[in-house]
């Protein structure tokens, strides 16, 4: 993997599945629809293996200057945009089993592609990663150690981010919501109540996949200084 290397936190969640569909009766259309309606303050990946995919980060860090960075931890800190969303809301704080500290929405256009890495933070070592799609086709998978899923629209999924993963979007635009949760009782409660899916198996998506992040670069990004100097040292 093109990344830096990374110490796992002693205390991270202990996570054994590659891909684990979650017990989910809530319904989500509300969520999505105001979210699709919004005008949300989206700002382009900060992270090399995201290139091409947008963020609206709803809940996190304290601003800083690189809007990124309210991602890398889970201060559970609400973006001023979550104050006009009260169905997301209502989703983040009472239809999970434990508050979400960390929350946003992803969106990969068509085409997009994520590359394989690690999520290397020691928050994102001591939290699980939950994704809620919200707008999606069966061209949008995610990716585990070589294996794929699609994760339909309106069920819920934990994904092991501490494992190398990756996805990729060969349909129309998709959108999801994702959430990190703390390994509180009753969240491991939950996952344990899942249903483990291992994926299909594509050895020629996870090669490319495993490729260089910055051979997609345009001439435009290469000659920003300041976004080399990141890229580089993730």
């Amino acid at each position: 993997m093109y990344q830096r290397r990374h110490l796992r936190s002693p205390d991270a969640a202990p996570k054994l599945y590659r891909f684990l569909r979650l017990p989910w009766t809530t319904d989500v259309s509300a969520a999505r629809d105001e979210l699709v309606a919004a005008d949300l303050p989206w700002f382009d990946s900060q992270w090399k293996w995201h290139l091409g995919t947008r963020f609206c980060v709803l809940r996190g860090g304290p601003a800083t200057e690189r809007p990124g960075d309210r991602l890398t931890n889970g201060r559970g800190v609400d973006a001023p945009c979550l104050s006009a969303l009260p169905a997301t809301r209502a989703l983040l704080d009472v239809a999970l089993p434990a508050r979400a500290v960390l929350a946003w929405v992803g969106l990969s256009p068509p085409g997009a592609r994520i590359h394989v890495h690690v999520d290397n933070t020691r928050h994102w070592d001591e939290h699980h990663r939950v994704h809620l799609p919200l707008v999606t086709s069966p061209g949008a998978r995610l990716g585990v150690e070589g294996r794929f899923a699609h994760l339909p629209a309106g069920t819920c999924w934990a994904l092991n981010n501490s494992r190398p993963h990756a996805g990729l979007n060969d349909g129309p635009a998709r959108l999801h919501l994702v959430v990190d949760l703390a390994p509180t009782a009753a969240v491991e409660a939950w996952l344990r109540a899942g249903t483990a899916v291992e994926g299909e198996p594509d050895p020629r998506a996870w090669e490319v996949l495993r490729g260089d992040p910055l051979a997609r670069l345009s001439a435009a990004q290469r000659a920003d200084e300041a976004l080399m100097a990141r890229l580089l040292a993730q």
